[in-house]
């Protein structure tokens, strides 16, 4: 039986559809052309061999790059495979109190890069791996705010929710961001996960061009190793996905959408200020890797948000074809689903194209279905084979509810070769100002001053103000003056290489001002 949610939709599409019947296409349609860019080559494809998967061919080498949507298919069930869920998690790298590194000089009281971990004490002023304990530290369960009556109920804040419900799901959501080992083992071997070590870059850059040693300065540039994998995901508490629309009940079993259900996992928390404790569902995730100097970056989507494809609509050349066609007034192709469009009726002619957004993109209207490739990979790698959820308290990697996410897009530059710039952003992770987001800009600016502080203020911040009032972040080719004084060659904000959990990082020893008690003159940096 179809969800009250999706019957909802298909009468608003209805009345969509009817309100566009047009046969030529609109300026809106028109616009899309900047947004349904085709990413991969059409020799593109994936090879999995004993459950390891490859993007196949000549292709091989340039895969990020090449083929960045059947990439991200790939990496995506990469992660899956790696149990993305036990690895670091910012809080287990960016401590509380963090202890500095130990050295020649620092033998006490320090974080032994050395020392075996114990697998049943883990540090708390170390960073630490969560896969390395036994039991696995517990995720938290802190989401950005316990909602109050009002908010649930919708009174102060309709018109925002109507217009861009993914924006309320942000306010309310529980974002975790997972670091594979050779991103953690990167950090944390080069002094990046307290204030002190980051601000010890700055310092050191500055003093070299001072001293004339220009390599130097460059060898202090951070740099990732091309194995390293951010994974962010979005959960969204039970109380909240009832009272959206998004779950309904169902009789003995935890609430879901019964067709298509999502993720879940059953969080107590670790006794952080402000846990909620209970059933999160996965909504959304911004993955990324570092298989390219800026970045290989995708969104996923569940396949039921509302509003996934607004403003910018649902680009993928790999892992399902769509009905290009479905959209009267326009042929999109078979790798690009359009936002919602509604003619603008206050006008007795001329008739405005404009966004009708928050409804679903049902796949029964988008013609959406799995690519035969896809299907065969994720099956070979045993992602999402089970024929029913094996424990709706726990995340596994053959649960099915995977198949009900969607690939929202990829980014792997500032701007096309064109010139125009690229973006991306899913629905509830960029919530508010999904239409101007650009993963590669907004991380380009994570960098640090000499204090280990932010280099720059505002995260993607720009002056512009969307219509609800939520701030426009920057798109295209970053600013030079963001990093550098060109009066006297100086590095106002050492670039920290895309990673914006550096926001996190405290003091080993507080000082006054927001500051730490000292910095050293270059970072510690222990081989590896």
């Amino acid at each position: 039986m179809r969800m009250q949610m999706f019957i909802a939709a298909a009468v608003s599409l209805v009345s969509t559809t009817a309100a566009m019947a047009q046969s030529d296409p609109n300026s809106l349609q028109k616009m899309m052309l900047f947004r349904s860019m085709v990413q991969d080559d059409p020799a593109c494809a994936v090879d999995v061999t004993d459950g390891v998967a490859s993007i196949a061919g000549g292709l091989s080498t340039s895969g990020a790059s090449s083929c960045p949507d059947a990439f991200a298919w790939m990496q995506f069930g990469t992660a899956i495979q790696g149990e993305f869920w036990d690895w670091a998690i910012d809080t287990t790298v960016w401590r509380g109190s963090p202890l500095p590194l130990c050295s020649a000089t620092v033998t006490s009281d320090c974080c032994d890069l050395n020392a075996a971990p114990d697998p049943a004490n883990p540090s708390t002023q170390c960073p630490i791996f969560r896969a390395d304990y036994d039991p696995i530290p517990a995720l938290p369960a802190v989401p950005n705010g316990a909602p109050s009556g009002a908010v649930v109920n919708h009174r102060g804040i309709l018109p925002a929710d109507q217009s861009d419900p993914g924006r309320l799901l942000r306010d309310l959501e529980l974002e975790l961001v997972f670091r594979n080992r050779p991103m953690f083992d990167y950090i944390y071997h080069n002094d990046l996960y307290s204030k002190e070590g980051l601000g010890a870059r700055n310092r050191a850059q500055n003093a070299a061009i001072s001293a004339g040693d220009i390599g130097a300065a460059q060898r202090w540039t951070v740099r990732f190793p091309v194995d390293a994998v951010m994974v962010k995901a979005d959960f969204i508490h039970q109380d909240i996905m009832l009272d959206q629309g998004l779950i309904e009940l169902i009789p003995d079993s935890p609430p879901n959408n019964p067709e298509y259900p999502y993720l879940t996992v059953n969080l107590d928390g670790d006794g952080s200020q402000g846990t909620v404790p209970g059933m999160y569902y996965m909504v959304a995730m911004t993955n990324a890797s570092k298989d390219i100097p800026i970045w290989h970056w995708y969104a996923m989507e569940h396949v039921a948000n509302l509003g996934r494809c607004d403003y910018i609509g649902c680009n993928d050349s790999f892992g399902y074809a769509v009905n290009g066609s479905a959209q009267p007034g326009a042929d999109f192709g078979s790798t690009f689903i359009p936002p919602h469009i509604v003619l603008n009726d206050d006008k007795t002619s001329g008739n405005d194209p404009l966004f009708n957004n928050g409804l679903v993109y049902d796949p029964a209207d988008t013609g959406e279905t799995i690519t035969p490739a896809l299907a065969a990979m994720l099956d070979a790698m045993g992602v999402g084979t089970a024929a029913s959820d094996p424990d709706p308290n726990q995340i596994t990697v053959d649960d099915p509810a995977w198949r009900n996410y969607r690939l929202k897009g990829t980014q792997t530059t500032f701007t096309h070769a064109t010139g125009v710039p690229s973006g991306m952003g899913a629905t509830v992770t960029e919530g508010g100002f999904v239409n101007s987001a650009s993963c590669t800009t907004c991380h380009a600016q994570a960098s640090v001053d000499q204090y280990g502080n932010s280099g720059i203020q505002g995260v993607g911040a720009t002056w512009r103000p969307n219509l609800q009032g939520y701030g426009q972040v920057a798109m295209g080719s970053p600013d030079a003056d963001w990093f550098y004084n060109f009066g006297n060659s100086s590095v106002n904000a050492t670039q920290i290489d895309f990673i914006w959990g550096i926001l996190l990082a405290n003091c080993q020893q507080s000082g006054t001002n927001g500051q730490c008690a000292s910095y050293p003159d270059a970072p510690t940096i222990v081989a590896y």
